[in-house]
């Protein structure tokens, strides 16, 4: 309780130092510790280098843009209390929150926000069970997390149909729960649940501490030549490493973002081979080529997930420039049925949701370099 106390008081103390002159703020709620941090980063790199093209510009409706980084530890509680601490500021209310990245008390943070006039983005998918939650300023940016599932099984069906596959993951881990749950579910929906076989990480655990080896070789003796790998990014490079281990051939399929670069350095040569989902915007399309050259030469290499911070800010640069207006009422309604034009491409919201979740392509990892499988 003393310690939530001295970071409600050191947050509160951060938003009124933010100078309010001729200026407007965004938030940017992400993790800066833990297990997400990597992607925390990653977000706010994104929303940093937008931000900062904003303002060399010339501001947005001749007012500069100013960030507000807030950690909320991935805390239901600290979520909570961030949205109503936002919400009371008097001095520096943001018009915009970009995030959280990690649904805590989604619900609840959502509603806080919309009760307040704050348009909210959310930069990455989410889970399908918050589909019903929606409110005139809220932008659920790629829609949701079970299009993974979707575009997994549909790979392979096309391509591994007949094979086992073992999904692994973590139960104490929201993210982790959701994408398994969405991958079992579409096994189900065609008819091949005896082909998935579920374990998680307290498997083959002893005192807390997971045998990683003990639970690769019952993987591998039960049967399977492919898993799907979730959970934290520790979770997942350490499974990788006993699986390959295991069975050099084995088929490792995994979150690209979640996995991260650290997975490459953890892994070294035996990273060769693995198959990764990642967001199709990451992909060098080319009717996105020329602005994907342009941020090059600026110096921004997006990297993971940093693409979508970026965009969306300018999905929101754009939504205040048709309102003429930072009004929320105003904003709010140039969200529906417009065409919104990003480096990812085209985006057209109904309810704030884009018309089709975002996308999920197959990269394998070969020589140094991911290459997309058809």
């Amino acid at each position: 309780m003393k310690k939530m106390a001295i970071y409600i008081l050191c947050f509160v103390m951060c938003v009124w130092t933010v100078a309010a002159s001729a200026s407007v703020t965004i938030a940017v709620i992400t993790p800066k510790a833990g297990v997400h941090a990597r992607q925390g980063e990653e977000i706010f790199t994104g929303v940093q280098h937008a931000v900062d093209g904003i303002n060399a510009a010339g501001g947005l409706l001749k007012q500069k843009v100013k960030i507000l980084p807030i950690d909320d530890q991935c805390s239901n509680n600290i979520a909570i209390s961030t949205a109503q601490m936002l919400t009371l500021s008097k001095q520096q209310n943001p018009v915009l929150v970009i995030g959280p990245y990690c649904q805590n008390a989604f619900a609840d943070v959502t509603d806080t926000y919309s009760r307040a006039g704050m348009l909210q983005i959310i930069p990455t998918a989410i889970s399908v069970a918050l589909k019903n939650v929606k409110h005139k300023g809220l932008i659920k940016m790629l829609g949701y997390s079970s299009q993974q599932a979707k575009d997994f099984f549909a790979y392979y069906n096309k391509h591994l149909a007949g094979e086992k596959v073992a999904l692994i993951h973590n139960p104490d881990d929201k993210e982790s729960l959701a994408i398994a749950e969405a991958i079992r579910d579409e096994f189900q929906t065609h008819g091949k649940s005896i082909l998935l076989q579920n374990y998680t990480y307290d498997d083959e655990g002893n005192d807390g501490k997971v045998k990683y080896d003990v639970l690769a070789a019952k993987i591998v003796a039960q049967g399977n030549k492919i898993a799907f790998v979730t959970g934290t990014e520790k979770n997942i490079r350490k499974m990788a490493r006993y699986l390959k281990s295991e069975r050099a051939s084995f088929m490792i399929f995994t979150d690209r973002y979640t996995a991260s670069e650290k997975y490459f350095d953890y892994l070294g040569d035996d990273a060769d081979g693995t198959y990764f989902m990642s967001l199709n915007g990451q992909i060098n399309e080319p009717d996105l080529a020329e602005e994907m050259v342009q941020l090059r030469l600026s110096g921004f290499e997006p990297e993971g997930l940093a693409l979508y911070g970026y965009s969306a800010v300018k999905i929101w640069e754009q939504l205040v420039k048709k309102a003429g207006s930072f009004d929320y009422a105003k904003v709010s309604k140039k969200i529906n049925n417009n065409k919104i034009e990003t480096t990812l491409g085209s985006y057209y919201f109904s309810g704030g949701e884009p018309k089709q979740s975002e996308k999920y392509i197959v990269q394998r990892y070969h020589n140094g370099t991911l290459e997309k499988i058809d």
